[in-house]
């Protein structure tokens, strides 16, 4: 009887540990709002990623080892995979996969010429915390890249580089930031080069489109999108809130 006990004793705060909701116990990990409607164990489990006039994407995870998850997100178009460790904010490592543009809510930045394509990610890490700067390594390349709508042209390749942390750092009062730099890969009727500047809430576009030279039609087009320039480039500049908090 004392044997049975011990075992009693031993097991099962081992069989409530393995069998730990997730819907009880990820809530206390403080995710973003838009993660819902969990099922499975805190080991192996599923949720729902919400966003704004998209389908959810479903999300799974499986515990790897250590204080490490393995998580999947995905829908028709979209599969992005990685890792999580649980901590402070959002800290993925080891991102990689296909998320559809439509995700991007780039529409909002181009509504004349709404962007279309697909964003291939090779991201070594993303760390999103309230109240500091985003810090995000590696690459994405929007592939089939396209503009829709009162321009409908191809934009080729377009390689999108999150500079390296340490190489924007604050100085001469100028608040650091996560700079991500825009550079077309292939010829295209329309280049793309510029940059998007990350601060704590905010983010900064400073995009430049150029019409291929035998296109002086196009180049008349892109002219709706925003502030034409004197070597015949348009520059878009936008500001907005990232929404993280």
């Amino acid at each position: 009887m004392r044997k049975l006990l011990i075992a009693a004793l031993i097991v099962l705060p081992l069989l409530v540990i393995l069998t730990l909701p997730s819907g009880l116990v990820i809530p206390r990990f403080d995710p973003p709002p838009a993660i819902g409607n969990y099922g499975g164990t805190i080991w192996s489990g599923q949720a729902r990623w919400r966003q704004a006039g998209q389908v959810p994407m479903a999300l799974e995870w499986r515990w790897a080892w250590g204080r490490q998850w393995n998580w999947l997100a995905f829908d028709s178009e979209s599969r992005i995979e990685g890792q999580w460790r649980p901590g402070q904010g959002i800290n993925l490592s080891d991102v990689r996969g296909r998320l559809a543009i439509e995700r991007l809510d780039l529409e909002a930045w181009l509504p004349l010429s709404p962007p279309q394509g697909f964003v291939s990610l090779t991201l070594d890490s993303v760390e999103l915390i309230e109240g500091e700067v985003p810090k995000v390594q590696g690459t994405a390349i929007w592939e089939a890249a396209r503009l829709a709508g009162v321009v409908q042209e191809s934009l080729g390749r377009i390689e999108i580089e999150f500079d390296a942390p340490g190489e924007n750092d604050s100085s001469d009062n100028q608040p650091e930031r996560q700079i991500a730099r825009f550079r077309s890969l292939s010829d295209a009727p329309v280049t793309v080069r510029g940059t998007i500047a990350l601060g704590v809430n905010r983010y900064d576009v400073d995009l430049w489109l150029r019409a291929s030279p035998d296109r002086p039609d196009l180049a008349g087009q892109l002219g709706a999108l925003g502030e034409r320039q004197p070597d015949g480039q348009i520059r878009i500049r936008l500001t907005g809130s990232l929404g993280l908090s």
